[in-house]
């Protein structure tokens, strides 16, 4: 089975508190499940690093940013595979 190479979101920003900062989801946030290529700017399945907004290691990564209490929170995503 092929593996993804990352995941489309919808985070929940958090405050200090753990609490919502102000309510809004923001949705197609990429997370992306390769290494930083410093040199090139992407990660290494060839996204640009500036279209990453988090290097999650997997899916399991993912689900563990749902019950996250720090900065953001993950609402739901979409694996996403090489095309």
């Amino acid at each position: 089975m092929t593996q993804p190479i990352g995941a489309y979101a919808t985070v929940l920003w958090l405050d200090g508190n753990g609490e919502p900062e102000d309510g809004t989801e923001y949705s197609d946030v990429y997370f992306s499940f390769g290494d930083l290529v410093e040199d090139a700017d992407t990660d290494s399945f060839g996204v640009a690093d500036d279209r990453i907004f988090y290097y999650a290691d997997g899916e399991h990564d993912m689900e563990r940013l749902k019950n996250s209490t720090w900065d953001f929170k993950v609402i739901d995503y979409e694996l996403e595979y090489a095309k």
